[in-house]
């Protein structure tokens, strides 16, 4: 299952909140909040979180890809 799956599935009613955690590897419903939001979605019954400039900034630099540099060897 995806992250996205995941989200559906908690929004929708269809997993329970400790399934999600359990899911993701957080052991605390704030950091459960924290990630639902982070991608945009919205915990059920929960209003809508801003999210700060400096933390799309921290989530840009850790999902960015990672370009592998050729390593250059003498010919």
């Amino acid at each position: 299952m995806t992250l996205a799956e995941m989200l559906n599935k908690l929004e929708r009613g269809q997993i329970g909140h400790s399934e999600a955690m359990r899911w993701l590897g957080v052991d605390s419903y704030a950091a459960l909040v924290e990630i639902v939001h982070a991608n945009g979605r919205q915990m059920p019954g929960h209003r809508a979180r801003t999210v700060t400039e400096e933390t799309r900034a921290v989530l840009r630099s850790v999902s960015k890809p990672i370009v592998a540099q050729a390593s250059r060897i003498p010919a």
